[in-house]
C-alpha cells in the first residue's frame, strides 16, 4: 500500500468528515447519518479503493471499540447508577436476547431464509448493541428525567460488548471463528471479560500509584488497556485450545473500575483529568473514522439491490423488536411507570458497534469466501450474505439515529414530562 496515498486518503475522511460533522451541528441535527452519506460518496465516487477500506476497517474497527468503550464506562457514575442498576441488568440481558431472537427472525423471514437460520441471528447480534454516543448529546439538549437518562446511556455502555460477544457465538456457530460448547464459550467471553476488566483496573491502579507518570499517563493508559486486549482477544485462545475472554468486556470494565476509583483520589486527580481528556479526544476522531468507513464500505449495486428488504429488516429491529424486548424485560417487578417503559423501548439508536461488527464480518468473508460453511452458502452465496447483513446494519443505523433523535424531545415532553 502507498504509504503518501494512504495518507491523502486519511486527510479526506479526516478533514471532510469534520466539515460534515461541524455542519450537523450547526443545523443541530446528529452527525451519523450525514458522516454515513459522506461515506456512500466517497463510495459512489470511488475515491478510495474498496481494498483500502476494508483494509482500514478492520485496523479502525477493534482498535476504536477498544478506545469507545473504555470512555463511555469511565464516564459512568457508579453511586448514581445504583440507583437504576436493576432496570439496566434487566435491558442488557432480558431485552437484549429478545432484540436479538426477533431482529433475527425478520431478517431470514424477510430474505426467504428458514426462520431460525443462524444468518439472521448473527444480525440480530450485530444491531442489538445501541450507542451512548448518539443519546448522551440528544439527552443534554432536552429536560428529560435524569433517571431515564441514565438508564439509557448506562445499557448502551455495558450492551455494546454483550453485543460483541453474541456475534462472535454466533460467528462461532456459523464456522466463521473458533466452534465450543456455546455455554463455555459464553462463559469464557462474558465472565472473563469481567474479571479480566477488574484483574486490569486493579493492576493499573497498583502501578500508577507507585509510579507518577505526568504527561505520559495518557499514552500509559491506552497501552495498558490494549495489552489486556490483546491478551484477551490473542494470548488467552492459543492457551486454552480456541476458547476466548472478550477483550471489549474487559475493556469497558477496566474502564468503569478506573473512571470510578481513581478519579475520586484527589492524588490523581489531575491524571484522571489527562486521560479523560485524551480519550475524548481520540474517541471524535475513532466515530468520524468509523462511520465515514463504514459509509464507504457499501457497494451502490448492492446498495440498489437490498435497500428494499435492508428497510424492512432496520424497521422491524426498531419498530418491532426492540419496543417488544422493553416492554417485556422492564415488566420484571420492579416495574417503573409504564409510559417510562415506553420511552425507554422507542429510544434506542444503533451506532459504533453495530457499524464496526458488520463492516468486520464483511471485511472478512469478502476476503476468504471459502471459509464460509456449504451448509450456509446452500441458502445464499457468500458476497450476497455479507452484502446483506451490511446493508440491512448500514439502513438500521441510518433509520435509527434519524428516527430516534427527531422524536427523542416531542416524546420526551408527552410521555415523561406530563404533568
Amino acid at each position: 500500500m502507498d504509504v503518501i496515498l494512504l495518507i491523502g486518503y486519511m486527510s479526506i475522511l479526516f478533514a471532510g468528515g469534520s466539515l460534515i460533522a461541524k455542519l450537523a451541528e450547526k443545523f443541530g441535527i446528529p452527525d451519523i447519518p450525514l458522516l454515513l452519506i459522506f461515506g456512500l460518496f466517497i463510495s459512489f465516487l470511488n475515491i478510495m479503493p474498496k481494498g483500502i477500506v476494508e483494509t482500514s476497517f478492520s485496523f479502525i474497527g477493534n482498535f476504536g471499540l477498544i478506545i469507545l468503550l473504555f470512555i463511555g464506562s469511565y464516564e459512568m457514575e457508579w453511586n448514581v447508577m445504583k440507583k437504576v442498576l436493576g432496570t439496566i441488568v434487566k435491558l442488557d440481558i432480558v431485552a437484549l436476547l429478545i432484540l436479538f431472537a426477533i431482529s433475527g427472525v425478520i431478517f431470514n423471514f424477510v430474505f426467504n431464509l428458514p426462520l431460525l437460520s443462524i444468518l439472521g441471528f448473527l444480525f440480530g447480534a450485530i444491531v442489538c448493541a445501541t450507542d451512548p454516543a448518539t443519546l448522551i448529546p440528544i439527552f443534554s439538549k432536552i429536560d428529560i428525567n435524569p433517571e431515564v437518562a441514565l438508564t439509557l446511556e448506562a445499557e448502551s455502555v455495558f450492551n455494546d460488548p454483550l453485543g460483541i460477544v453474541m456475534a462472535l457465538i454466533c460467528l462461532s456457530a456459523m464456522g466463521l471463528a473458533a466452534s465450543e460448547n456455546p455455554i463455555i464459550e459464553f462463559t469464557s467471553l462474558a465472565v472473563g471479560g469481567i474479571l479480566l476488566g477488574l484483574f486490569a483496573g486493579k493492576f493499573y491502579e497498583l502501578i500508577v500509584s507507585k509510579i507518577k507518570f505526568g504527561d505520559y499517563i495518557a499514552p500509559f493508559t491506552l497501552g495498558l488497556c490494549i495489552a489486556f486486549w490483546y491478551f484477551a482477544e490473542g494470548v488467552f485462545p492459543q492457551l486454552t485450545g480456541g476458547y476466548e475472554i472478550s477483550g471489549f468486556m474487559a475493556a469497558a470494565i477496566m474502564g468503569l473500575y478506573i473512571g470510578n476509583t481513581l478519579t475520586h483520589k484527589k492524588e490523581h486527580e489531575e491524571d484522571m483529568k489527562r486521560v479523560s481528556l485524551f480519550f475524548g479526544e481520540l474517541s471524535t476522531f475513532i466515530r468520524i473514522l468509523i462511520f465515514v468507513l463504514l459509509g464507504a464500505s457499501v457497494s451502490i449495486p448492492l446498495l440498489e439491490k437490498y435497500i428494499v428488504p435492508a428497510t424492512l429488516c432496520a424497521l422491524g429491529s426498531i419498530l418491532v423488536a426492540r419496543p417488544i424486548g422493553v416492554l417485556i424485560a422492564t415488566s420484571i417487578p420492579p416495574i417503573r411507570p409504564f409510559l417510562e417503559r415506553v420511552y425507554i423501548a422507542l429510544e434506542g439508536p444503533r451506532g459504533v458497534v453495530p457499524a464496526t461488527l458488520s463492516a468486520m464480518v464483511y471485511s472478512e468473508i469478502i476476503s476468504h469466501p471459502n471459509i464460509v460453511p456449504a451448509a450456509i452458502t446452500k441458502y445464499m452465496p457468500a458476497p450476497e450474505l455479507a452484502g446483506t447483513i451490511l446493508i440491512a446494519t448500514f439502513a438500521t443505523i441510518i433509520i435509527s439515529v434519524i428516527l430516534e433523535a427527531s422524536w427523542a424531545k416531542p416524546l420526551a415532553n408527552m410521555l415523561l414530562n406530563r404533568k
